[in-house]
Protein backbone atom coordinates (compact mmCIF):
# COMPACT_ATOMS: atom_id res chain seq x y z
CA UNK A 1 0.00 0.00 0.00
CA UNK A 2 1.41 3.38 -0.73
CA UNK A 3 2.20 6.01 2.16
CA UNK A 4 -0.45 8.80 2.22
CA UNK A 5 0.84 11.89 0.79
CA UNK A 6 2.90 10.76 -2.16
CA UNK A 7 1.64 10.93 -5.90
CA UNK A 8 2.24 8.05 -7.63
CA UNK A 9 4.36 8.52 -11.11
CA UNK A 10 2.82 7.76 -14.58
CA UNK A 11 4.05 4.93 -16.38
CA UNK A 12 7.17 5.63 -18.86
CA UNK A 13 5.25 5.61 -22.38
CA UNK A 14 6.86 1.63 -24.31
CA UNK A 15 7.24 1.64 -27.72
CA UNK A 16 6.25 -1.13 -28.88
CA UNK A 17 8.34 -3.04 -31.96
CA UNK A 18 6.30 -5.35 -33.98
CA UNK A 19 7.76 -8.18 -34.87
CA UNK A 20 10.17 -8.90 -38.48
CA UNK A 21 7.77 -9.89 -40.26
CA UNK A 22 5.10 -7.05 -39.63
CA UNK A 23 7.36 -4.54 -40.94
CA UNK A 24 5.77 -2.88 -44.03
CA UNK A 25 8.43 -2.89 -47.20
CA UNK A 26 8.15 0.62 -48.86
CA UNK A 27 10.01 -0.08 -52.21
CA UNK A 28 11.13 -3.40 -53.43
CA UNK A 29 14.04 -3.80 -56.03
CA UNK A 30 11.95 -3.36 -59.17
CA UNK A 31 10.43 -0.20 -58.14
CA UNK A 32 13.81 1.38 -57.13
CA UNK A 33 15.36 0.74 -60.29
CA UNK A 34 11.90 1.93 -62.19
CA UNK A 35 12.44 5.15 -60.10
CA UNK A 36 15.71 5.66 -60.97
CA UNK A 37 15.04 4.74 -64.72
CA UNK A 38 12.56 7.58 -64.37
CA UNK A 39 14.52 10.08 -62.68
CA UNK A 40 17.52 9.70 -65.31
CA UNK A 41 15.26 10.14 -68.22
CA UNK A 42 14.32 13.04 -66.92
CA UNK A 43 17.01 14.25 -66.40
CA UNK A 44 18.27 13.52 -69.94
CA UNK A 45 15.16 14.78 -70.98
CA UNK A 46 16.32 18.38 -69.40
CA UNK A 47 19.75 17.89 -70.86
CA UNK A 48 18.31 17.57 -73.79
CA UNK A 49 16.06 20.96 -73.93
CA UNK A 50 18.86 22.32 -72.14
CA UNK A 51 21.04 21.78 -75.25
CA UNK A 52 18.47 22.65 -77.26
CA UNK A 53 17.77 25.99 -75.90
CA UNK A 54 21.35 26.68 -75.84
CA UNK A 55 21.75 25.71 -79.52
CA UNK A 56 18.54 28.08 -80.50
CA UNK A 57 20.10 30.86 -79.05
CA UNK A 58 23.65 29.94 -80.86
CA UNK A 59 21.22 30.29 -83.90
CA UNK A 60 19.16 33.72 -82.25
CA UNK A 61 23.07 34.83 -82.03
CA UNK A 62 24.20 34.01 -85.21
CA UNK A 63 21.32 35.19 -87.28
CA UNK A 64 21.57 38.76 -85.59
CA UNK A 65 25.22 38.69 -86.21
CA UNK A 66 24.10 37.67 -90.65
CA UNK A 67 21.21 40.35 -90.38
CA UNK A 68 23.90 43.05 -89.21
CA UNK A 69 26.27 42.42 -91.55
CA UNK A 70 23.96 42.07 -94.65
CA UNK A 71 21.89 45.07 -93.92
CA UNK A 72 25.38 46.98 -93.00
CA UNK A 73 26.52 46.19 -96.70
CA UNK A 74 23.09 46.76 -97.64
CA UNK A 75 23.45 50.18 -96.94
CA UNK A 76 26.99 50.67 -98.14
CA UNK A 77 25.63 48.99 -101.94
CA UNK A 78 22.81 51.73 -102.12
CA UNK A 79 24.97 54.46 -100.99
CA UNK A 80 27.40 53.15 -104.09
CA UNK A 81 24.54 52.19 -106.88
CA UNK A 82 23.65 56.51 -106.14
CA UNK A 83 27.10 57.51 -106.68
CA UNK A 84 27.65 55.06 -109.91
CA UNK A 85 24.14 56.51 -111.36
CA UNK A 86 25.50 59.99 -111.65
CA UNK A 87 25.39 61.20 -114.98
CA UNK A 88 29.18 63.50 -114.57
CA UNK A 89 29.50 61.95 -118.08
CA UNK A 90 27.59 64.60 -119.47
CA UNK A 91 29.21 67.81 -118.27
CA UNK A 92 32.19 67.80 -120.50
CA UNK A 93 34.37 69.68 -118.33
CA UNK A 94 36.92 67.70 -116.27
CA UNK A 95 36.53 64.65 -118.21
CA UNK A 96 40.25 63.19 -117.44
CA UNK A 97 39.82 64.08 -113.38
CA UNK A 98 36.44 62.38 -113.95
CA UNK A 99 38.27 59.50 -115.50
CA UNK A 100 40.39 59.35 -112.25
CA UNK A 101 37.85 59.61 -109.44
CA UNK A 102 35.99 57.12 -111.40
CA UNK A 103 39.13 54.71 -111.27
CA UNK A 104 39.47 55.06 -107.79
CA UNK A 105 36.01 54.51 -107.06
CA UNK A 106 35.99 51.15 -109.08
CA UNK A 107 38.99 49.71 -106.80
CA UNK A 108 37.38 50.76 -103.94
CA UNK A 109 34.41 48.78 -104.80
CA UNK A 110 36.40 45.54 -106.18
CA UNK A 111 37.79 45.95 -102.89
CA UNK A 112 34.70 45.44 -100.97
CA UNK A 113 33.62 42.16 -102.84
CA UNK A 114 35.10 40.26 -99.42
CA UNK A 115 32.37 41.31 -97.53
CA UNK A 116 29.63 39.59 -100.33
CA UNK A 117 31.77 36.91 -100.22
CA UNK A 118 32.06 36.60 -96.67
CA UNK A 119 28.34 36.42 -96.01
CA UNK A 120 27.81 34.13 -98.44
CA UNK A 121 30.02 31.57 -97.04
CA UNK A 122 28.37 32.73 -93.42
CA UNK A 123 24.50 32.55 -94.83
CA UNK A 124 25.53 29.20 -96.67
CA UNK A 125 26.83 27.51 -93.72
CA UNK A 126 24.05 28.14 -91.87
CA UNK A 127 21.82 27.00 -94.57
CA UNK A 128 23.38 23.44 -94.62
CA UNK A 129 23.35 23.16 -90.88
CA UNK A 130 19.55 23.69 -91.49
CA UNK A 131 19.19 26.93 -89.39
CA UNK A 132 15.87 27.75 -88.35
CA UNK A 133 15.82 30.99 -90.63
CA UNK A 134 17.61 29.14 -93.43
CA UNK A 135 14.48 30.40 -96.09
CA UNK A 136 15.27 34.06 -94.70
CA UNK A 137 18.90 34.01 -95.16
CA UNK A 138 18.27 32.67 -98.60
CA UNK A 139 16.03 35.44 -99.72
CA UNK A 140 18.41 37.97 -97.76
CA UNK A 141 21.59 36.51 -99.95
CA UNK A 142 19.49 36.94 -103.36
CA UNK A 143 18.39 40.42 -102.61
CA UNK A 144 22.12 41.49 -101.74
CA UNK A 145 23.36 39.73 -104.88
CA UNK A 146 20.98 41.46 -106.89
CA UNK A 147 21.81 44.80 -105.95
CA UNK A 148 25.76 43.85 -105.98
CA UNK A 149 25.58 42.92 -109.64
CA UNK A 150 23.15 46.02 -110.22
CA UNK A 151 26.02 48.10 -108.85
CA UNK A 152 28.96 46.49 -111.11
CA UNK A 153 26.14 46.87 -114.01
CA UNK A 154 25.94 50.84 -113.51
CA UNK A 155 30.05 51.02 -112.30
CA UNK A 156 31.00 49.44 -115.81
CA UNK A 157 28.61 51.82 -118.04
CA UNK A 158 29.65 54.77 -116.35
CA UNK A 159 33.54 54.06 -116.88
CA UNK A 160 32.17 53.37 -120.47
CA UNK A 161 30.58 56.45 -120.53
CA UNK A 162 33.33 58.57 -119.36
CA UNK A 163 35.69 57.03 -121.91
CA UNK A 164 33.29 58.01 -124.45
CA UNK A 165 32.45 61.27 -123.51
CA UNK A 166 36.65 62.28 -123.18
CA UNK A 167 37.13 60.31 -126.59
CA UNK A 168 34.05 62.44 -128.39
CA UNK A 169 35.87 65.70 -126.67
CA UNK A 170 38.93 65.02 -128.01
CA UNK A 171 37.35 63.98 -131.40
CA UNK A 172 35.00 66.98 -131.74
CA UNK A 173 38.73 68.96 -130.09
CA UNK A 174 40.80 67.64 -133.42
CA UNK A 175 37.59 68.46 -135.46
CA UNK A 176 37.02 72.03 -134.49
CA UNK A 177 41.64 72.69 -135.20
CA UNK A 178 40.90 71.16 -138.93
CA UNK A 179 38.14 73.44 -139.33
CA UNK A 180 39.59 76.28 -138.17
CA UNK A 181 42.70 75.67 -140.41
CA UNK A 182 40.82 75.10 -143.45
CA UNK A 183 38.49 78.46 -142.92
CA UNK A 184 41.75 80.50 -142.47
CA UNK A 185 42.98 79.01 -145.73
CA UNK A 186 39.45 79.69 -147.21
CA UNK A 187 39.76 83.57 -146.04
CA UNK A 188 43.04 83.34 -148.17
CA UNK A 189 41.94 81.51 -151.46
CA UNK A 190 38.31 83.99 -151.45
CA UNK A 191 40.40 86.97 -151.08
CA UNK A 192 39.91 89.31 -154.04
CA UNK A 193 43.47 90.71 -154.32
CA UNK A 194 45.13 89.97 -157.68
CA UNK A 195 47.90 92.16 -157.37
CA UNK A 196 48.66 95.41 -158.49
CA UNK A 197 51.71 95.39 -160.20
CA UNK A 198 54.18 92.19 -161.21
CA UNK A 199 56.19 92.54 -157.87
CA UNK A 200 53.09 91.74 -155.72
CA UNK A 201 51.69 88.98 -158.40
CA UNK A 202 54.73 87.29 -157.74
CA UNK A 203 54.62 87.37 -154.38
CA UNK A 204 50.82 86.40 -154.35
CA UNK A 205 51.67 83.31 -156.71
CA UNK A 206 54.44 82.29 -154.41
CA UNK A 207 52.13 82.37 -151.50
CA UNK A 208 49.64 80.21 -153.95
CA UNK A 209 51.80 77.83 -154.16
CA UNK A 210 52.59 77.54 -150.29
CA UNK A 211 49.23 76.99 -149.68
CA UNK A 212 48.76 74.39 -152.65
CA UNK A 213 51.71 72.34 -150.62
CA UNK A 214 50.18 72.97 -147.22
CA UNK A 215 47.01 71.86 -149.09
CA UNK A 216 48.77 68.79 -149.68
CA UNK A 217 50.28 67.96 -146.64
CA UNK A 218 47.00 68.38 -144.64
CA UNK A 219 45.06 66.03 -146.73
CA UNK A 220 46.53 63.29 -143.70
CA UNK A 221 44.15 65.32 -140.98
CA UNK A 222 41.18 64.98 -143.25
CA UNK A 223 41.93 60.55 -143.20
CA UNK A 224 42.74 61.02 -139.58
CA UNK A 225 39.04 62.61 -138.50
CA UNK A 226 37.55 60.36 -141.09
CA UNK A 227 39.08 57.10 -139.23
CA UNK A 228 38.45 58.44 -135.68
CA UNK A 229 34.63 58.90 -136.44
CA UNK A 230 34.24 55.81 -138.03
CA UNK A 231 36.23 53.84 -135.13
CA UNK A 232 34.02 55.54 -132.62
CA UNK A 233 30.93 55.06 -134.31
CA UNK A 234 31.96 50.91 -134.64
CA UNK A 235 32.82 50.92 -130.88
CA UNK A 236 29.15 51.15 -131.06
CA UNK A 237 29.49 54.97 -129.14
CA UNK A 238 26.06 56.65 -128.31
CA UNK A 239 27.09 60.06 -129.62
CA UNK A 240 27.33 58.51 -133.49
CA UNK A 241 24.90 60.86 -135.53
CA UNK A 242 27.05 64.09 -133.81
CA UNK A 243 29.57 62.35 -134.66
CA UNK A 244 28.57 61.51 -138.31
CA UNK A 245 27.32 64.92 -138.64
CA UNK A 246 31.15 66.39 -137.35
CA UNK A 247 32.57 64.17 -139.67
CA UNK A 248 30.70 65.14 -142.85
CA UNK A 249 31.04 68.78 -141.86
CA UNK A 250 34.86 68.48 -142.33
CA UNK A 251 34.83 66.89 -145.02
CA UNK A 252 32.28 68.90 -146.85
CA UNK A 253 34.26 72.26 -145.79
CA UNK A 254 37.38 69.82 -147.02
CA UNK A 255 35.77 69.50 -150.10
CA UNK A 256 34.92 73.15 -150.19
CA UNK A 257 38.60 74.19 -149.86
CA UNK A 258 39.60 71.99 -152.43
CA UNK A 259 37.20 73.30 -155.10
CA UNK A 260 38.10 77.11 -154.44
CA UNK A 261 41.77 76.25 -154.75
CA UNK A 262 41.06 74.15 -157.96
CA UNK A 263 38.82 77.51 -159.40
CA UNK A 264 41.45 80.03 -158.20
Amino acid sequence: MAQSGTIASPPEPVLEVPPPQEIKILESAEDIQNRRAEVLGHYAQFKEFARAKRDRLEEARQFQYFKRDADELEIWILEKLQTASEESFRDPTNLQAKIQKHEAFEAEVHAHSNAISQLDKTGTDMIQHQHFASDIIRRRLHELHSLWDQLFFKLKDKGIKLQQALKLLQFMRQCDEVLYWIRDKEAFVTAEDFGQDLEHVEVLQRKFEEFLKELGNHHYRITEVNQAADKLIDEGHTEYETISRKKEEVNDAWHRLNTLAATR
